[in-house]
C-alpha cells in the first residue's frame, strides 16, 4: 500500500479503513479509486497526482452542490489535494442499467435531464471558469483538437482516401461555426451514462471536472448519442423535447427553435467524431477492450447523421462520413485492430 494513503487513512479513519481498503477497477483516466469502511459506512478514496484536476473537481462539487443534490459528497481532502474522500455511490452506472434492461432506464434519462438543465443553467451563475482544469471555454481550438483526434486515430487507419487540404478547410469552417452556437452555459463535456451512477433509485453525476463554458446542447448529445447505449431515434426525440421544455422553463427566455436545433446537430457531429477519435486511440492504440467494443457502435451512429443538411457546408467531411458509415467499414476496422494485436 502507498505509505501516503496509509498515513492519511490511519490519522483520519483508523486501522479499520486500512484493513478494509479495496482498489476499484480503473476507467480511462490515471485516477485510482479505493473503497473502505468507516463506522459501518462505505466511503471512496480517490488518489491522483494531478492536483490541478482534483482542485477543479472539488471546486465544481462545492459549487454545483448548491444547485442540485445528485453529486457525491466530499468528506475530507488531504493538505496537498492529492487524496480526497467522497461518498460511495455504489457500483451500478446508468450504462449498466441500459445494457441490462433499456426500458427500465427510461425514468433515469428523464431524471438526469431535469438535473442536468439545473446544473448547466443555474450552475453557470457565479461559476468561476478560470478554475476549469484545462479549457475555460469550448472554443475553436478545442473543436479543432477533437477533429484532429478523429483524423489521426481513426480516419488515417480506415484506408479511406481523402484530400488533406479540403478536409482541413472543412475542419476550420466547422470549428468556427461550432464556436458561434448560441445558448452558452456550463457543459459537463462527457455527460454519458458511464458517468451517471444509480444510487437509491436516483441518478448521481460523477467525473465532471472536465467541464467548461459551451453550448448547452452538447451535454444532451453526449447522453442521447452515446454509442454503446444505442438509443432508438424515438427516445432521442422524446428526450430532446423534454430537454427543450426544461431549458425554456429554467432560463425563462424565448428560444429560437431553429437555431437551437441547428446547434444541437452541430454538437452531434462534433461529439460523434470526437468519441470515434477517442475510441481509436484508447482502443486501437492502447488496446482497451471497452473502447474497442464501442468503435462498431460509433460507426453505426454515423449512418444516422450522414444526410444532415448542415454537412453540405463541409463537403469533404461529408464524403468521409458517408464512407465511414458504409457497413463494410466495420469489418475493415476490425481487421486493422486484429492486425495490430497480432503485430504488437
Amino acid at each position: 500500500m502507498n505509505p501516503k494513503i496509509q498515513a492519511f487513512l490511519k490519522s483520519n479513519y483508523g486501522q479499520q479503513a486500512i484493513d478494509s481498503l479495496q482498489l476499484l477497477a480503473q476507467s480511462g483516466s490515471s485516477r485510482k479509486y479505493f473503497r473502505f469502511e468507516f463506522e459501518e459506512k462505505s466511503l471512496i478514496l480517490t488518489e491522483s497526482n494531478n492536483v490541478e484536476e482534483n482542485r477543479t473537481f472539488l471546486y465544481f462539487t462545492e459549487h454545483f452542490s448548491k444547485i442540485i443534490d445528485n453529486l457525491p459528497e466530499i468528506q475530507l481532502v488531504s493538505k496537498d489535494s492529492s487524496l480526497y474522500v467522497q461518498s460511495d455511490l455504489g457500483d451500478e452506472s446508468m450504462l449498466d442499467v441500459v445494457l441490462k434492461d433499456r426500458d427500465s432506464a427510461k425514468e433515469y434519462y428523464a431524471k438526469s435531464i431535469h438535473q442536468l438543465v439545473k446544473m448547466q443553467v443555474l450552475g453557470d451563475e457565479g461559476l468561476d471558469y478560470s478554475k476549469c482544469f484545462s479549457y475555460p471555454k469550448f472554443n475553436f481550438l478545442l473543436v479543432l483538437r477533437d477533429l484532429f483526434l478523429f483524423k489521426n486515430y481513426l480516419l488515417n487507419l480506415s484506408g479511406i482516401e481523402f484530400s488533406h487540404g479540403k478536409l482541413l478547410a472543412d475542419f476550420e469552417k466547422f470549428s468556427a461555426d461550432f464556436e458561434r452556437i448560441p445558448y452558452q452555459y456550463f457543459v459537463f463535456r462527457d455527460f454519458q451514462t458511464r458517468n451517471i451512477m444509480i444510487y437509491n433509485d436516483q441518478p448521481y453525476f460523477i467525473d465532471y471536472q472536465g467541464g467548461m463554458k459551451g453550448p448547452a446542447q452538447y451535454d444532451l448529445v453526449s447522453l442521447l448519442w452515446q454509442a454503446k447505449a444505442d438509443l432508438p431515434d424515438e427516445w432521442k426525440e422524446k428526450f430532446y423535447d423534454l430537454y427543450v421544455k426544461e431549458f425554456i422553463k429554467t432560463t425563462k427566455q424565448d428560444l429560437n427553435g431553429f437555431e437551437f436545433r441547428k446547434g444541437y446537430e452541430l454538437c452531434i457531429v462534433e461529439r460523434l467524431l470526437q468519441v470515434l477519435g477517442t475510441y481509436g486511440f484508447r482502443g486501437i492504440f492502447e488496446g482497451k477492450m471497452h473502447f474497442i467494443e464501442s468503435i462498431e457502435f460509433g460507426l453505426k451512429n454515423l449512418e444516422r447523421i450522414q444526410d444532415y443538411v448542415l454537412l453540405e457546408n463541409y463537403p469533404e467531411l461529408k464524403r468521409i462520413i458517408h464512407a465511414l458509415a458504409e457497413p463494410a467499414m466495420i469489418n475493415q476496422v476490425k481487421n486493422i485492430i486484429n492486425e495490430r494485436n497480432a503485430k504488437y
